[in-house]
């Protein structure tokens, strides 16, 4: 069976000539280079949120294994960090590639009125949701009555 290479078909539209300059860059290296390997080295997108009793983080992991998923807190820095291997099955010579899974590791300072005894995670579903609780002096209480003599 003989292999036939991938074309790249340019589309012009007057409609759709954003960042025109950009893409036929990105596009003309694409044609003038052939087939490449490209690797998608970015971190994964997450949420940073504050509820009454705690911060969470969600960290969007698809294609990741919770056993290569790593957490680690010091000094008010929780580090993230994935170690993923590419099997030689995912060795292909890509023509295009916006997504993969690869090694990452990410930083988040944690505020003071963190209790660091007390975080927590869980991953389900490609998501790993981590639960900062707050201290108890740090959490928010409605007004105190105070009596009057």
């Amino acid at each position: 069976m003989e292999e036939k290479a991938m074309n790249i078909v340019r589309f012009q539209h007057p409609r759709y000539n954003v960042n025109r300059s950009l893409f036929d860059g990105i596009f003309n290296s694409l044609l003038e280079d052939g087939p490449q390997e490209t690797h998608c080295r970015n971190t994964p997108a997450t949420n940073v949120f504050e509820t009454e009793k705690d911060f969470r983080i969600e960290v969007s992991l698809p294609g990741y294994d919770k056993k290569e998923v790593e957490l680690k807190y010091q000094k008010n820095v929780l580090t993230v960090k994935a170690e993923h291997e590419e099997k030689a099955e995912d060795s292909y010579n890509y023509y295009h590639r916006e997504f993969g899974v690869s090694s990452f590791e990410k930083q988040f300072k944690v505020p003071e009125s963190v209790n660091a005894e007390k975080i927590s995670a869980k991953f389900k579903n490609g998501i790993l949701v981590i639960t900062l609780p707050k201290r108890e002096e740090a959490i928010e209480k409605g007004p105190l009555a105070i009596s009057i003599s």
